[in-house]
């Protein structure tokens, strides 16, 4: 009986530890960035190539997105269907730059 407590408590402890590990980690965000939570765009104009100059809600400063890490296509569309329908995104924008460098859809 001594022995089932004992190997129930170890594996309490272990679970403990390893939820406890996978929450820190999960919320883990860059420092270096500044999120922008539940906006919907209101401009995209093409700037050349490959470089858009958007703007993020009734903010007054033009944010930055361009195919630099190869991903535009993802964060363009999902700017583009915020810009039409109207739908609400998370955009991440690196500190001193205003480059756009992530978009999530909004929850």
């Amino acid at each position: 009986m001594h022995l089932r407590i004992s190997r129930l408590l170890k594996i309490s402890v272990l679970f403990s530890v390893g939820l406890f590990l996978f929450s820190c980690v999960s919320k883990r965000d860059n420092k270096n960035l500044t999120w922008y939570r539940h906006q919907v765009i209101e401009q995209i104009v093409l700037e050349n190539d490959s470089s858009y100059r958007v703007q993020i809600g009734i903010m007054a400063t033009s944010f930055w997105l361009d195919n630099q890490d190869g991903l535009l296509a993802n964060k363009l569309l999902l700017l583009q269907q915020s810009f039409t329908r109207r739908n609400k995104v998370n955009v991440a924008v690196q500190h001193g730059t205003n480059k756009i460098v992530r978009v999530t859809k909004s929850e």
